[in-house]
């Protein structure tokens, strides 16, 4: 499962070259594995032509404008929708993708510590702040 980011690198658009950096440096963040299209080369035609045909045009256009964003074949969103995702937390969702499963592990190894009696945990300390003698 590959994440494709079909951009741009020839335009003189800066707000498309913005939010095309955006959706690569987001995705680079989270550590999600993607390629970059660029359907302004000429060997891929194919793929401008497959973008074109299968990602929504926004009003006001004729034609879809990258950045657009896909999970192996499936289209996930443009950029505005990438980024509504991203700023509600649901990047994994918007992408198609099972989130990552945070996990930790700890150990915790205790040795040459006496057992505290119950009862008695404060009393060293008290001793110690009052001004009496303490124990080492």
């Amino acid at each position: 499962m590959v994440i494709k980011v079909y951009i741009s690198s020839v335009t003189g658009n800066s707000k498309m070259r913005k939010q095309q950096q955006h959706v690569q440096s987001t995705l680079e963040s989270f550590k999600i594995d993607f390629e970059n299209i660029d359907i302004s080369c000429p060997n891929n035609e194919e793929d401008k032509k497959f973008m074109r045909a299968n990602s929504k045009t926004p009003e006001g256009s004729t034609v879809p404008l990258p950045p657009q964003i896909f999970n192996e074949e499936e289209y996930c969103g443009d950029y505005e929708d990438f980024d509504l995702n991203v700023e509600d937390n649901l990047l994994y969702e918007f992408l198609k993708m099972a989130p990552q499963k945070k996990t930790s592990e700890a150990s915790v190894t205790v040795t040459g510590e006496k057992p505290v009696e119950e009862g008695n945990e404060n009393k060293e300390e008290s001793k110690g702040e009052e001004g009496g003698e303490t124990t080492e």
